[in-house]
């Protein structure tokens, strides 16, 4: 198998890891543990597309919180699953927001904190560093699903999803 067909066969866990993220932060009010004991804020804002498979049927939703609509849990009962979210993520005093891709596992229009730093050689550093704590965020939020997903556990939690989208 090529490197090609390995991505086509697992595409499927950035859908259900949005979907995953999505749930939790409804269940846990945003508050989602990361591994090493901290914790972030996480909620879907603005932008969410779903898209159906079979159908390349495709939802586009936007409002403040798209996945707060009855349009958007509609799309989940439908089977369409989310493609790409806006994303809002917290620690802290400091807030970021971007767009993540399920589908190649990305983000793309990165928002990060006001900088601090004053010299122009340090708010490079700072602004790398910002990214590097996204990255490690999105990071332990994908390690957690893959625990999850992968454990004895996940058909109690892919039940309660379903019941979640069924509600």
């Amino acid at each position: 198998m090529d490197l090609v067909d390995k991505i086509e066969r697992s595409r499927f866990l950035g859908r259900e890891l949005l979907v995953w993220l999505w749930y939790e932060s409804e269940r846990r009010e945003g508050v989602l543990p990361l591994p090493g004991g901290e914790a972030c804020e996480l909620w879907l804002e603005e932008q969410l597309t779903l898209v159906a498979d079979m159908e390349k049927a495709e939802s586009k939703l936007k409002a403040g919180a798209p996945s707060a609509t009855p349009e958007a849990k509609e799309a989940l009962r439908q089977g369409k699953l989310p493609t790409k979210a806006k994303m809002r993520i917290s620690r802290g005093p400091q807030s970021w927001s971007f767009v993540f891709d399920a589908d190649s596992l990305s983000v793309s229009g990165v928002k990060i904190p006001a900088l601090i730093t004053e010299e122009t050689d340090e708010k490079f550093y700072e602004r790398m560093q910002l990214v590097e704590e996204l990255e490690a965020m999105i990071g332990g939020l994908y390690e957690r699903f893959l625990e999850v997903r992968a454990g004895e556990g996940w058909e109690r939690e892919a039940a309660a999803i379903r019941e979640w989208v069924e509600a």
